[in-house]
């Protein structure tokens, strides 16, 4: 090797700059992974006290069914009926939150770039095997 020949401190350098661009790039996909499962999150979370406060109304109304001022053969339908609306709410709130929390995997994009990149450093003969159905 010439000791006038700057390629291989050229060639270290870019390597070392695209590794940070590259480190950096991921950091920020992370960044925003992690701020989208915050958003899902809180929507489950808000989900969940509505179902909570829609329980507790469906309670409330059933317990007062009774003392309701309609006349007397209408208090019964009356409270059942509202009872059963705060509840059937409850329960949508409910089964929504479920499938908030359910649906994603959390990170996907960012094990996905970094299984692509491990794949693109990988010798050829460790590529072929990731191929074949190895999962990192």
């Amino acid at each position: 090797m010439d000791a006038h020949d700057p390629s291989l401190a050229d060639r270290l350098r870019r390597m070392a700059e695209r590794a940070l661009e590259l480190a950096r790039v991921r950091l920020e996909l992370l960044g925003v992974e992690l701020q989208s499962e915050l958003l899902r999150l809180f929507g489950a979370l808000t989900a969940l006290l509505l179902a909570l406060l829609m329980g507790v109304a469906a309670l409330v109304m059933l317990i007062f069914a009774g003392l309701l001022w309609v006349p007397a053969e209408w208090r019964a339908p009356v409270g059942a009926g509202l009872g059963a609306a705060f509840a059937i709410a409850a329960v949508l709130c409910w089964q929504w939150a479920k499938r908030q929390l359910s649906t994603g995997r959390p990170f996907a994009a960012s094990v996905a770039e970094l299984a692509r990149d491990r794949r693109a450093v990988a010798p050829e003969d460790d590529a072929d095997a990731a191929r074949g159905g190895e999962r990192w």
